[in-house]
């Protein structure tokens, strides 16, 4: 009272003698109706505000004070001048004892306006209170954790052993823990006072939830959340009540260091888990929010923590490290939910007065620490993004600042990976672009419009390749291409700079380009040299800004130098879609649609392409072949074959697309007048899928076939063989500018995509396994399909001299030794007349140890070579010459020979007689006769080839006749079965269907053969005749 007085004594004319006084802001307050309980419990207090005006003006304050509180809001100096009254305050409460009674003033009269409002407080902490001591101190034993009651940090323990709101023990007492239901539903009820206090409370947790939720990424599925300071659960019941209406399947933790309170909220969560619809897991852990690690969460195993009204009874520095905590246990892209007082509605609306008796009676002992935290900056110095700062119900409150409650959304920044570039992406704003532009000699007026135009990107991003659909509609530009990220330079798909697009000015022309990770995955480098013509480097960096944002630098360059003489100028892309570019399937059927691959001369022009790409890259093809160990890696002759299996299809082509007439099978007294016609038309888009190890000869000899016939198609090369992939990949774009070919790289997820998209044939070459799965996903579309496979090719040796078995013996084992047996018609085991099956062995063995070091034969990978050596388990004492102790000197430690062996009257059961070889491995079986061969034949499953070798013409018409084979060759090897084009080479059961090699029969297989009946008169049906009309 004596200090008031003083105060008061201050007149302004001494106050302003040496300095202006700071002028004070008046508070705008806010009406008792929409203040919550808490805030009407402390509301009558003295005029604090007056008495500090005056102190502020004296002159002392003034000269030491003045420069500091003009830098000050009101809302500042309102904090401290309630710091300044704090000390006194308390040492008032402690000196007269008059806590206790004024808190149960404050106790009995919220329980007194609970109950006006329909909150039976009294009964209901009575019906808990009435449970029992012995039983509630069993149910705290149950749940506490001795490991978090030893290491409660100081500030809880003396809120648990000392009081906080109005109680003496407050979180350490049952009486506190039995009203807290209640006193929640309470001091919320303002929020929503036309609501009950029950679904006043749901919905206030409603909003929080779903702001939460609307920033968590739709992958999640099952969610797991953490509500950290849950008290008796009842925040925790309605985020749990949120996630069922929402349908969503979750597990949810209440995390809270009263042991007391988790005791209560395990009993809550009994009596009302019959409501509960049972898509969310409910549990309650005596735990600490900062050390969630004691309660079994580990790092980054979290999608969503709930902090609802808790840090406002932290001190400031523990709030900071609850926020640190949580980004330790949420996922990348988890999400935080918080909800606490707004310190902008509590400093603007609570007296000086109020905020000190709330802070010295402990009621929120460390309120003035809270009103101090800046959260935002707090979550941001943690590591989250903030997303989000809103308030609730914001149809009763017009801004945060008349709300007393804050809802601050966060979230931990997802993991940037490659399927982040993923999705659409739209122009938000460029930077220094003028700069630019005029370096391309973009006239000043058009600087504007070439800034603003609409760009859009689409992104599907590899570890060495990037997709990309860009459109600038107002310059009239779509392409579609991949890149490469390895490098190396290739062929730029954009004729000039978009910024030119839309002028006729400069002429388009090839260019080159070259891009690189800068930093993986998030951070790549395109360089583009004599850029535009004008003998500068541009260079284009793209680095993911965050999940939602790309940024483009572009940098002109002195090409000798590297100085910087334009730049950096800036691009801002923002997401606009999750969802990646529509697949090149669905693009070459809208080309295919507009019929650009029927006309004739387009087929043959497209063929010309084909052996262009191949013929003037032959040195390119043999080094990347031999780059992935493809046996034989030279092209040479494989090139000579393509070159021939084009221009018979060349020559043939009008002959097999011209429309088939076709006479009449039904009597003449039923024919109308008209003609039959079979037309072979173009079937769509055909995917080809090639096998590794003729990873290119596989996908253009396919190709010459499903383009004669008309077709778009898409290559997807064996990721086995990378180089050669990547080559194809490269070139394709240059021969087929139009796109009408397309590669597509990659594994199983690739093909998957593919078939799924869906295309309208496939043509797969490669083994029965992946043939299955590819048929099987062929199937859930009806696409037909093309099977090149292969099999346990036999071949039958009859008896013969041992000058005529020599000759069998040099095309086997060469055949073997050529392709390291990792080609389809190579002979898989043979069936010996029992006549020369040792002559014919000690031949086998004695050419085989004649090629030396060429005995071990590489392998396309180590994998693949494991495998082969596995057929030999058990198998030694067979082999024929003896197993080599070691690999060859240049190949030792790669793991990638096999020894080219034949084995000697193996077991049929071991796996080398069931399984389809693919390697350097060559049994041998006796049969007693050419009949007991044949039968062996023909109770195996149906092989690619089978292989004749007899000099009677008898046993090959028996052969013919008694065995089913996909192919015949009676006395020869590959080479001749696979010489003349107007043969195909196909299976038959489980060596595949169908033919795509070459000739008429791979152009029937890529066709539609359509029936058509074209009448010259209207031809009436016999029914529609016979009807008989009333």
């Amino acid at each position: 009272r004596r200090f008031v007085a003083r105060t008061r004594g201050i007149t302004a004319h001494q106050s302003c003698k040496r300095r202006p006084p700071v002028a004070l802001m008046a508070s705008p307050g806010q009406s008792r109706a929409e203040q919550g309980q808490v805030q009407k419990a402390f509301a009558a207090q003295a005029d604090w505000e007056t008495v500090f005006k005056s102190f502020l003006q004296h002159d002392t304050v003034q000269e030491h004070y003045a420069e500091l509180l003009g830098q000050m809001d009101e809302k500042e100096r309102k904090l401290i001048e309630a710091r300044t009254l704090l000390p006194m305050a308390k040492a008032a409460y402690a000196k007269n004892d008059s806590l206790p009674a004024k808190r149960t003033g404050i106790l009995e009269g919220y329980r007194n306006f609970a109950q006006s409002k329909g909150i039976d407080w009294r009964a209901d902490a009575a019906k808990l209170e009435s449970r029992g001591t012995t039983t509630w101190e069993a149910e705290r034993a149950a749940v506490r954790s001795e490991v978090v009651a030893a290491s409660m940090p100081a500030y809880y323990r003396a809120c648990y052993e000392g009081p906080i709101h109005s109680y003496g023990h407050g979180n350490g007492e049952w009486m506190a823990a039995f009203d807290a239901p209640s006193a929640y539903l309470l001091v919320h009820l303002h929020h929503y006072p036309d609501l009950s206090p029950q679904a006043a409370f749901d919905m206030l947790h409603e909003e929080l939830d779903k702001l939460t939720l609307k920033h968590l990424a739709s992958s999640v599925s099952a969610l797991r959340c953490i509500d950290i300071g849950c008290g008796v659960g009842t925040s925790t019941f309605s985020t749990v009540r949120s996630l069922e209406g929402m349908g969503r399947t979750a597990s949810v933790t209440g995390v809270d260091l009263s042991d007391y309170f988790i005791a209560v909220a395990r009993h809550q969560q009994l009596q009302l888990e019959r409501e509960r619809k049972g898509t969310v897991t409910l549990n309650f852990l005596h735990g600490d929010g900062l050390s969630l690690g004691t309660c079994g969460f580990r790092d980054a195993s979290v999608d969503v923590v709930m902090l609802s009204e808790v840090t406002h009874e932290m001190p400031k520095v523990s709030s900071q490290a609850v926020f640190v905590e949580a980004v330790r246990v949420l996922a990348p892209g988890g999400v935080l939910g918080y909800m606490d007082l707004n310190p902008s509605q509590m400093l603007q609306s609570n007296s000086v007065g109020s905020l000190v008796d709330r802070i010295a009676t402990s009621n929120e002992p460390y309120l003035d620490e809270y009103l101090e935290l800046d959260v935002p900056a707090a979550m941001r110095a943690a590591g989250l993004e903030v997303l989000e700062e809103t308030w609730p119900n914001q149809a009763k409150y017009p801004s945060l600042e008349s709300c007393s409650l804050r809802i601050i959304i966060a979230r931990k920044p997802p993991s940037l990976t490659l399927d982040t570039w993923t999705g659409k992406w739209a122009l938000e704003s460029r930077e220094n672009w003028s700069a630019y532009l005029s370096f391309l000699g973009v006239p000043e007026a058009g600087h504007e419009g070439a800034t603003s135009a609409p760009d859009f990107h689409e992104y599907q991003l590899g570890e060495t390749s990037f997709f990309m659909d860009h459109r600038i509609p107002g310059m009239g530009m779509h392409l579609r291409f991949t890149a490469f990220l390895d490098g190396e330079w290739s062929r730029s798909p954009y004729p000039k700079p978009t910024a030119l697009m839309s002028g006729n000015d400069q002429e388009e022309k090839e260019h080159r380009w070259k891009s690189s990770w800068i930093q993986y995955p998030t951070c790549f480098e395109t360089t583009m040299p004599d850029f535009a013509g004008k003998g500068k480097t541009v260079t284009l960096r793209r680095e993911l800004a965050g999940v939602d944002s790309i940024k483009y630098t572009v940098h002109v360059l002195e090409p000798e130098s590297g100085e910087i003489l334009v730049g950096p100028s800036f691009t801002w892309m923002k997401r606009t879609s999750r969802e990646g570019p529509n697949s090149v399937v669905q693009e070459l059927k809208e080309r295919f649609g507009k019929g650009m691959s029927k006309p004739l001369e387009w087929r043959k022009k497209a063929l010309d392409q084909v052996c262009a790409m191949v013929q003037e890259n032959i040195e390119a093809w043999s080094a990347m072949q031999a780059k992935d160990h493809v046996t034989p890696s030279n092209f040479d002759g494989a090139n000579r074959m393509l070159q021939g299996a084009a221009a018979f299809c060349k020559a043939g082509l009008e002959g097999w697309a011209a429309p088939q007439t076709k006479p009449e099978t039904i009597p003449p007294f039923m024919q109308t007048e008209g003609e039959w016609q079979i037309i072979p038309e173009p079937k769509g888009v055909v995917l080809i899928i090639a096998p590794w190890n003729a990873p290119l000869l596989l996908c253009v000899l396919p190709l010459l076939g499903a383009l004669a016939a008309g077709n778009l198609c898409v290559l997807k090369p064996s990721e086995a063989a990378p180089a050669t992939s990547r080559l194809l990949a490269r070139l394709v774009p240059k021969y087929f500018p139009d796109r009408s070919v397309v590669v597509e790289e990659g594994g199983r997820e690739v093909v998957e995509a593919l078939i799924a998209a869906p295309c309208d044939h496939i043509l797969f070459t490669g083994g029965g396994s992946v043939a299955r799965k590819i048929a099987s996903l062929a199937a859930q579309h009806l696409t037909p399909l093309t099977l090149e496979l292969g099999g346990k090719n036999p071949c039958f040796v009859d008896k013969a001299e041992s000058e005529q078995l020599s000759l069998y013996v040099d095309e086997i084992i060469s055949t073997k030794a050529y392709f390291s047996g990792q080609f389809c018609q190579c002979q898989d085991y043979c069936l010996v007349h029992k006549d020369v099956f040792d002559e014919f062995a000690r031949l086998i063995e004695q050419k085989i140890s004649s090629l030396g070091e060429q005995r071990h034969c590489r392998m396309i990978n180590a994998a693949h070579a494991r495998r082969v050596m596995a057929l030999l388990d058990g198998q030694g004492e067979k082999a024929l010459p003896p197993l080599p102790s070691a690999e060859p000197t240049g190949y030792r430690g790669e793991g990638q020979t096999v020894p080219l062996t034949a084995l000697i009257r193996p077991e049929l059961h071991s796996a080398v007689m069931q399984e389809e070889i693919f390697g350097p491995l060559l049994p041998l079986i006796e049969v007693a006769s050419a009949e007991e061969a044949m039968a062996f034949v023909a109770q195996r499953p149906k092989p690619l080839v089978a292989y004749c070798y007899s000099q009677e013409p008898a046993v090959w018409a028996s052969f013919a006749d008694s065995t089913s084979s996909g192919n015949l060759a009676v006395n020869c090897g590959p080479w001749r079965l696979q010489s003349n084009f107007n043969v195909g080479i196909g299976g038959v059961g489980e060596s595949g269907y169908g033919h795509s090699i070459w000739g008429q029969l791979a152009f029937d297989g890529s066709s539609h053969h359509k029936s058509i009946f074209f009448g010259k008169k209207f031809a009436v049906s016999p029914w529609a005749a016979k009807l008989v009309k009333p």
